[in-house]
């Protein structure tokens, strides 16, 4: 398992709800999204390979996850947003509710079952990240901004700008001692230098929406052992999107299981066409055991070429690392 860091040298914006809502972007980089760019770039160092890279990718991804400096964050586990609070602590589930992101030595105590509902040993962060409450104490009020920047809407056959047709578009800025994290597998060591070639090429050109305006840019570099494991066929915690196989679809195999489903869509770059849409489980999705996932075709009719997305289950183990 290898660490990734991408440090931002410019804004940018990811579409998280694929109709083309222009005026907000997530703040993180969904699995599907990642593992589509480095495809993408992958197959511009080896077009007779195209096809190929996209139905099996010789990589699985996790989504990319925020870290600052030297603390990592993980997606909150969906099984740990059911808190119970006592009658003194109601008034404060609101302010936990909200929690997406746990640092990675209180994810896996809340993975391993630890309840999250005592905000006073918690440094929770823009609203959304929490860490130890002696962890987070130097820390900045904010990791990420967000920018809505007014846009003039082109008419696609004249090449001008629309008269009175003004949307805003949205874009994610880091903290410059901040960016987004994800781990790999690869198939093997060849694999992963083809892969960090073409991620090299994709920090130049950009990753997201708006990229010819200098959008998506970043850097990138190793990054540590964050202690977490292989999953082997026990308990599992999902750190990318999933879209399960039929051999994954067993008899009770989502028993127990504590997930959440994330709707994914999105246009064909250059086509004007929509992808067709699917149902993904999300981030932090908890299973008996791991799902393999697979690479589903997403194509519309007529697309002229086939367009696939990458639902390939990335887990790790709910235990601990010995």
């Amino acid at each position: 398992m290898y660490c990734y860091r991408l440090h931002f040298t410019a804004p940018f914006h990811v579409d998280g709800r694929g109709t083309g809502f222009y005026e907000e972007s997530e703040s993180f980089i969904r699995s599907d999204t990642l593992s589509a760019a480095i495809v993408s770039i992958w197959a511009l160092m080896e077009p007779q390979k195209a096809t190929l890279l996209a139905e099996n990718p010789p990589f699985i991804l996790s989504s990319a996850f925020p870290f600052f400096r030297e603390t990592y964050f993980l997606p909150r586990p969906v099984a740990s947003q059911a808190v119970r609070l006592s009658n003194e602590k109601l008034g404060v589930g609101k302010r936990l509710k909200k929690i997406r992101w746990l640092e990675t030595s209180l994810w896996k105590q809340v993975a391993g079952g630890q309840s999250l509902d005592d905000p006073d040993s918690l440094h929770i962060w823009q609203d959304s990240l929490a860490t130890p409450s002696a962890v987070g104490a130097n820390f900045p009020d904010r990791l990420w901004a967000e920018e809505e920047r007014p846009r003039l809407s082109i008419e696609r056959h004249s090449n001008r700008s629309a008269e009175g047709q003004i949307f805003h578009f949205g874009r994610i800025y880091f903290h410059h001692q901040g960016g987004l994290y994800f781990f790999a597998r690869f198939s093997d060591d060849a694999s992963r230098e083809d892969f960090e070639f073409a991620l090299s090429l994709l920090a130049d050109s950009g990753i997201g929406g708006d990229r010819n305006s200098g959008n998506g840019l970043f850097q990138w570099d190793h990054g540590p052992d964050l202690g977490m494991i292989d999953p082997g066929n026990g308990p599992s915690i999902a750190i990318s999107l999933v879209n399960p196989s039929p051999t994954d679809c067993r008899e009770n195999w989502l028993d127990g299981a504590a997930y959440s489903l994330v709707s994914r869509g999105g246009w064909i770059g250059g086509t004007g066409l929509r992808r067709s849409r699917i149902r993904m489980f999300g981030e932090g999705s908890m299973f008996r055991r791991p799902l393999e996932g697979r690479v589903v075709e997403v194509s519309p009719e007529p697309a002229g070429h086939p367009v696939f997305r990458d639902g390939r289950g990335f887990f790790v183990s709910v235990g601990e690392s010995q």
